[in-house]
């Protein structure tokens, strides 16, 4: 595909990974002004060197702060000749935007996109922002595989399809979690994300080469390394590393051991630990570096970039500057005698069930006998519910005796679960372990962000625990095997039902149950 006015304009991200050539990529963090110059002059300074970074990464209000979106440089990109990424999150704009945004991008000609859930949102103007997570980074991966054949949609009488396009969709991962339930949950988040159409994949920027490593290993085990995987290679100064430990910038695990090292080094030695990075994920076999910094010319990138060459295989010799290890953290895998893990080991998951709640353990039992298909509830009220078996078309059904029969089964999620009110529930799907629509900052409805703290709390509120760790344990402590997210597409919120009874819907084939998808099952494009 050729950009427009440029014939010449190739995909060179897409023709590199494809031909498993090494690429390294530069992360550019737009800021809160319209004025760019900085990011003007590294793109400028590439375009006019024959070797120089060639594949340009620019962010989409990151840190929930507000920036300048992608869409206002990657003309810019373009027009040098550069090829761009546009990141794209679901934290500011809801599916509706986020359709449009695409659509914009495609104009433009960009291919490229990183799909994200995108970080808390911090301060804005005249107060903190609304979260918006209407869509997560697995449906914007489901919506750009939708957009590649066309959406059809309603105009007027008639029934038309968007023209289509093919955009080459990226995905992150965060392979740093240091506790067993967090580490799981993002691996298994990745493996839905490529079942969604995820093409390629950048890691969240860590600095223990042996989690990254076994990043690598764990895809190759479950049937997904042929997916090309690009290492996050960030070059942090003290305030920045002290920052992310903070859990200023989400996600992020930084050493106590890393903050005292970055404390006595100048840039120089910032940049030889970058180069020795990407030395390492070339040699073991990643597909790419992508690179970023704040404060970094394109000059330091090049640094980095033509150190690494030189240091080639060496890298082996100085692994105490690539593995900062968190005290008592979670690998996967037992630690071989090169430094990294043994990937031929068995995985080191924990072998005692948690135990079921009270609430688990009740809700489960009443799901089996009144709410599951062809159970005692299920045919009474499904057959009062549908018109001749199909969902009503109308809402004069929530008027009627069945309905209102069944409203005291929202007081008991509210008491139990911490229900919203969503209509819309998924509660089977989750164990009973808790609402996400309550206890997840971001409302997700398949699978954690990455911004989870060391300690396992969420991004938004330090004092609030990740509920997708709970559900993770909760899966367990129920019996089932909770590598179930790595394939089950739950779709985003029908917010008609917004407020209204859930178990009535479930009954009346209204809520998300017959559109969940196993992406097990090879699906047709369009």
């Amino acid at each position: 595909m050729s950009t427009p006015g440029d014939g010449q304009n190739l995909n060179s991200l897409r023709s590199a990974l494809e031909k498993a050539d090494f690429v390294c990529t530069a992360e550019l963090v737009l800021g809160r002004d319209h004025s760019v110059t900085e990011a003007e002059a590294f793109v400028r300074e590439a375009a006019q060197q024959a070797n120089g970074i060639k594949i340009i990464s620019l962010t989409d209000l990151p840190g929930g702060n507000p920036a300048l979106p992608p869409e206002a440089f990657v003309s810019y990109v373009l027009e040098h000749h550069l090829i761009p990424i546009a990141h794209l999150t679901g934290k500011d704009g809801n599916r509706s935007f986020l359709e449009g945004r695409l659509h914009g991008l495609a104009r433009l000609g960009v291919e490229n996109i990183l799909a994200l859930t995108g970080d808390a949102q911090k301060e804005g103007f005249a107060g903190k922002s609304k979260p918006v997570y209407d869509l997560d980074s697995v449906l914007i991966l489901w919506l750009i595989r939708a957009l590649r054949g066309g959406l059809e949609y309603s105009l007027g009488a008639k029934t038309v399809r968007t023209t289509p396009f093919d955009f080459f969709a990226g995905a992150v991962v965060n392979p740093f979690k240091v506790r067993e339930p967090d580490l799981l949950m993002q691996f298994y988040k990745l493996q839905l994300k490529v079942a969604a159409g995820a093409q390629f994949i950048i890691t969240q920027l860590g600095y223990n080469l042996r989690k990254l490593y076994e990043l690598k290993q764990y895809m190759i085990r479950e049937g997904i390394g042929h997916i090309p995987v690009l290492a996050n290679v960030y070059v942090p100064t003290a305030k920045i590393a002290q920052m992310m430990q903070a859990g200023e910038i989400a996600g992020c695990v930084v050493t106590d051991e890393l903050i005292k090292r970055l404390g006595g080094e100048k840039k120089p030695q910032r940049l030889e630990r970058a180069a020795l990075m990407v030395a390492a994920a070339k040699d073991l076999g990643f597909a790419g570096a992508h690179v970023g910094g704040f404060g970094l010319t394109h000059k330091d990138f090049m640094i980095i970039v033509e150190r690494a060459a030189v240091i080639g295989k060496d890298w082996r010799g100085r692994m105490d500057e690539l593995v900062f290890s968190y005290p008592n953290e979670f690998y996967l895998l037992p630690l071989s005698g090169d430094g990294l893990s043994d990937g031929a080991a068995d995985y080191q998951v924990a072998r005692a069930k948690p135990h079921a709640s009270l609430v688990q353990r009740l809700s489960e039992m009443v799901h089996r006998h009144f709410i599951k298909d062809d159970s005692f509830g299920a045919r009474l009220f499904g057959s009062r519910l549908k018109v001749g078996g199909q969902p009503p078309k109308t809402n004069s059904w929530r008027h009627g005796l069945c309905y209102r029969l069944l409203e005291p089964s929202t007081l008991y999620r509210k008491a139990t679960l911490g229900c919203v009110s969503c209509g819309d529930c998924l509660q089977d799907h989750l164990d009973y372990a808790g609402c996400s629509m309550r206890w997840c900052y971001k409302e997700l409805r398949n699978g954690p962000c990455g911004g989870s703290r060391v300690d396992g709390s969420c991004e938004a509120r330090a004092d609030l625990p990740c509920v997708w760790n709970k559900i993770y344990l909760g899966t367990l402590a129920m019996g089932e095997d909770p590598s179930k997210f790595a394939h089950l597409l739950i779709p985003p919120r029908d917010w008609n039902l917004d407020r209204t009874n859930a178990l009535a819907n479930r009954f009346a084939g209204l809520d998300n149950l017959g559109k969940r998808i196993d992406l097990r099952t090879p699906l047709k494009e369009g």
